[in-house]
């Protein structure tokens, strides 16, 4: 169960509370007929029947009851009474998991609100729709709803001012718009220390402390985690005690306490195992509920027929046959009703037995999925060590002046062959990474796009090098040099759609266009189109042509992974564009996409491409330690240290390099990471840096980009290279971080 959704019911539960005390105090004021005296004496003995079912979780007699209520004519004087009725009755079915009628209910209870201007009643309304959206997620709807409530709230009403500016808060935090809940958070956090109530406080201490997280103030943090906690032990408000819980371990953990962490990790998973005991009887009650719910209803239209059909009879002259008519449908339809309960009772119990077997299931699939992530790591690295040197080798042959030019067209030959086998283990792995990473961030940085697409296409070339193609760039003129984006991530997708366009083109023509479609907010929306002449993809693939669980079936030799289009839908999708796809067999095939850059004010890509490129990195006097297993990598990174006039020891595993660190001076570590048996790269890096704090340490590794990530941080390593790299990337890295 989501906290944000829990806890905000709550509240919400609370108002109602607060609201039904006032509701017999609004109409004293004025003075009543004898007649409107018993009719307002009658409206609240039903509303004191509603507020008890309704707080004694009795949602299904609160719902006969709301019914009931709502089919009662009102008079204007006593609309008030509607728009409450209909509350309880939202909230009811709510409960039980109706959301479609639910919103029917708060909406008409909203119009009925607006009716009679009484702002006090259209707040109310107002708040207990946005509840429905954030029940069904849709948080944006329901931050529009919490703030076209606001202004409406009367200045002595700290209640509800309390809750809309705690509601507004949470909700933005959960959309990870943290600027836009800081000044609610902040009200709420004052109103909860004027309430002076547990309850209230603890929402906004823990409120406070989650700002503070986001904001890395981790001490301040955990102050408010601990009051918010002390707070809801209080009040008993579990959902906020294991949020709060939740927030402080974490807090914890980035502080560096990891023992701390742990402890109170241990305290959250007792609590959260009480909660799922408690939610799950609870699941039970809203199922058992739902299906009374429905049986009323049922019960409802049945009532409604029969009464119907005596309407007939009675018109009928021929009274006691109809009758017996009619009681033979009562009788049948009483029949069919048992009979449906009887089924329904079965169903209700085979539900129970279903939801046992799927929470077992769901156990074993995240198990599942845990060991098929732990698999593509491994797979990653197994697969680019030997790649790292087959293609470092290859490029030091290629540096070599004294090869023979029969060997360096072999040579290249076999670079690139590498460098695509490296493209399609990359193509499957990003494709893992994109399906269960949720880290989407992008990187917003200056690039040529005219040296990008320059150098898109000539990468794309040696994916297919029979083919032949004539490879053609079209540049709009009003398309500016230099932009700010993630330019990666284009060159990745251009790689893939001209990759594609290279393998299924034999003899044709393969064009790149970029075209400035609008200009605005300091940048430009441009259009990428890739086209060819090539054999074209038939209308039936088309459908399927973005999953990449299925192939694009040839009658011709297939080629490739069948993952370039997918992972660039979904590279496109982080950056909010999309792959259009047009094409016709035999006759080529264009694919486009639209994306928006900002431009670059201060035009320094080039200067800066030029400086990257012209490194000129001589580590003359310096002594380099690799810490590598494997003998091949150790040859190939050996000798790139060496064509720099750099020294170098070699440690073949982590606990040597340490020992070697300990008693040696080195200038630069480059560590690898998996180095079985004894500690690995992690491992000998923290005992490094118990007694060296300042050596540079950069990971040169084959183990998958998220795994490196997310544990670098934690170990204090300098950066990282994922093996086999470019001499390039190696080059500006070494520059960056040793010392000249």
């Amino acid at each position: 169960m989501n906290y944000f959704r829990s806890a905000r019911k709550q509240l919400i539960l609370f108002l109602i509370f607060i609201c039904s005390g006032q509701i017999s105090n609004a109409q004293e004021s004025t003075e009543l007929t004898a007649q409107q005296t018993v009719k307002k004496a009658q409206l609240d003995s039903l509303f004191d029947d509603i507020y008890l079912s309704y707080y004694d979780q009795n949602y299904v007699q609160t719902i006969q009851l709301g019914e009931k209520a709502l089919e009662l004519d009102y008079e204007e004087k006593f609309q008030p009474y509607y728009i409450r009725f209909a509350s309880y009755l939202g909230n009811s079915l709510l409960q039980v998991g109706d959301t479609v009628q639910s919103k029917r209910i708060f909406e008409l209870a909203l119009e009925k609100a607006k009716q009679i201007n009484d702002n006090r009643e259209i707040v109310g309304a107002t708040v207990d729709l946005a509840n429905v959206y954030i029940t069904t997620g849709n948080l944006v709807t329901a931050v529009s709803k919490y703030k076209a409530a606001l202004p409406l709230v009367e200045r002595n009403d700290t209640v509800m001012s309390f809750i809309i500016n705690n509601n507004l808060g949470e909700t933005y935090l959960e959309l990870l718009e943290v600027e836009q809940s800081r000044p609610y958070i902040l009200k709420s956090y004052e109103l909860a220390r004027f309430l002076n109530d547990p309850a209230y406080e603890s929402s906004a201490e823990l409120l406070a402390g989650k700002l503070d997280y986001f904001d890395k103030k981790y001490n301040d943090a955990i102050n408010h985690f601990k009051s918010s906690i002390r707070l809801a032990e209080k009040s008993s408000y579990k959902e906020v005690l294991i949020e709060a819980y939740n927030y402080y371990s974490q807090s914890e953990a980035e502080l560096g306490n990891y023992q701390k962490a742990y402890d109170l990790k241990l305290l959250l998973d007792q609590l959260n195992e009480e909660k799922f005991e408690v939610e799950r009887v609870k699941a039970v009650q809203n199922a058992r509920a739902e299906f009374e719910v429905n049986e009323i209803k049922r019960a409802m239209d049945a009532r409604l027929e029969a009464e119907r059909l005596n309407g007939e009879i009675k018109r009928e002259r021929d009274r006691v046959s109809l009758t017996s008519i009619a009681l033979a449908l009562a009788a049948i339809l009483i029949i069919l009703l048992v009979i449906g309960y009887s089924q329904r009772k079965k169903m209700n119990k085979d539900l129970l037995q279903k939801n046992f077997i799927y929470l077992k299931e769901k156990k074993k699939s995240e198990g599942l999925l845990a060991a098929r992530n732990a698999l593509f790591s491994r797979i990653s690295h197994e697969l680019r060590t030997p790649m790292y040197g087959i293609v470092g080798i290859s490029n030091l042959l290629l540096d070599d002046k004294s090869l023979e030019n029969k060997h360096f067209e072999n040579i290249t030959s076999l670079k690139y062959s590498a460098d695509y086998l490296l493209s399609l283990i990359n193509n499957v792995l990003e494709m893992n990474k994109l399906n269960r990473s949720s880290n989407t961030a992008l990187k917003i940085q200056s690039f040529n796009l005219k040296e990008l697409c320059f150098h898109a296409v000539e990468s794309a070339k040696y994916i297919s090098l029979e083919a032949s193609n004539v490879f053609k760039i079209d540049l709009d003129p009003e398309v500016q040099q230099t932009y700010l984006g993630d330019s990666v991530k284009l060159m990745q997708v251009l790689i893939n759609l001209l990759g594609n366009s290279n393998k299924f083109t034999q003899d044709g023509i393969i064009e790149l266009q970029v075209r400035m479609k609008s200009s605005s907010d300091g940048g430009h929306t441009l259009l990428f189109k890739v086209t060819d002449n090539g054999k074209g993809i038939p209308q039936k693939k088309m459908a399927s042509i973005f999953d990449e669980t299925k192939f694009i079936e040839t009658n011709e030799e297939y080629e490739g992974t069948g993952l370039g289009i997918p992972i660039s839908n979904k590279i496109l999708k982080m950056q909010k564009s999309e792959l259009h796809i047009e094409s016709k067999v035999n006759e080529g095939t264009s694919i486009y996409f639209e994306i928006f850059y900002k431009l670059d004010q201060n035009n320094h890509t080039q200067q800066k491409l030029d400086t990257q490129n012209n490194v000129n990195v001589d580590l003359t006097g310096k002594k380099i330690l690799i810490v590598e297993d494997n003998k091949i990598n150790q040859m190939v990174t050996k000798k790139i240290i060496e064509s720099l006039n750099g020294t170098f020891d070699i440690a073949s595993s982590g606990m040597e390099s340490v020992d070697m660190v300990r008693n040696n001076s080195y200038d630069l570590i480059l560590m690898d990471i998996n180095m079985p048996p004894g500690i690995d790269g992690f491992e000998a890096t923290r005992l490094i840096r118990e007694f060296n704090k300042d050596i540079p340490i950069v990971a040169l590794t084959a183990v998958e980009q998220i795994e490196i990530e997310n544990r670098m941080k934690s170990f204090s390593m300098n950066a990282y290279l994922i093996k086999p790299f470019k001499k390039d990337e190696f080059l500006n890295l070494v520059h960056s971080k040793i010392k000249t």
